[in-house]
């Protein structure tokens, strides 16, 4: 019986489901923690949000949707933005929120990881390290987790197949003992048959 090995896409999809999941729920806690934070009236920083949510800035500077969220709702990025839209002059639009939108796609928001002093980069970096090299090992032990358990499964399938084999051939040899059986039993109809006719007819002088 031939082995059937998951191909690589097969093996890895659990871990893009499992990526995508952690993303979606950094989106949702960032949401959370913005809407609270607003609630509040309070600025929407990346100290304000760890302090809500425990989401470290690497966490959802990862994630491009939680990213571009942090940037729409973050204080100091709106008000370089508002800033930025007050000091450009309008070229005689048509429409005044079409101008603002140009306005605003016009700025590019600054990045808030260059306010951050050198220790605590090497400090973020290290944690992003950590993170990789942690995910790197859930990685290798759920492909292991499921090498086992592909090879388990195999191993079972075989036995079956053995099995079922083994009782093929028995069946066949059972057959062939019939069929030697049913040959003789009809060899010896047939001399009983010829026996009875010539003692039917008597012997012929």
């Amino acid at each position: 019986m031939t082995e059937q090995i998951p191909s690589s896409d097969d093996q890895y999809n659990h871990l893009r489901v499992y990526a995508a999941r952690q993303k979606q729920t950094t989106v949702e806690r960032l949401k959370h923690a913005i809407a609270q934070l607003e609630a509040n009236k309070r600025p929407v920083t990346a100290f304000t949000i760890k302090e809500i949510s425990g989401l470290d800035y690497m966490a959802y500077y990862r994630n491009r949707e939680a990213f571009l969220l942090f940037q729409e709702h973050s204080t100091h990025l709106r008000k370089k933005r508002d800033q930025a839209q007050t000091t450009l002059r309008p070229s005689r639009p048509k429409d005044v929120g079409d101008t603002q939108a140009r306005h605003a796609a016009s700025v590019s928001p600054r990045d808030p990881l260059l306010d951050y002093k050198r220790p605590r980069l090497v400090a973020l970096l290290h944690e992003a390290w950590t993170e990789r090299d942690q995910i790197a090992q859930s990685a290798q032990a759920e492909k292991a987790q499921l090498n086992q358990h592909y090879k388990a499964e195999y191993d079972q399938l075989n036995q079956r197949y053995s099995a079922v084999l083994q009782e093929h051939m028995q069946c066949g040899l059972a057959i062939a003992r019939l069929k030697a059986q049913l040959a003789e039993h009809l060899t010896y109809m047939e001399r009983l048959r010829s026996s009875l006719k010539r003692e039917e007819h008597g012997p012929q002088f």
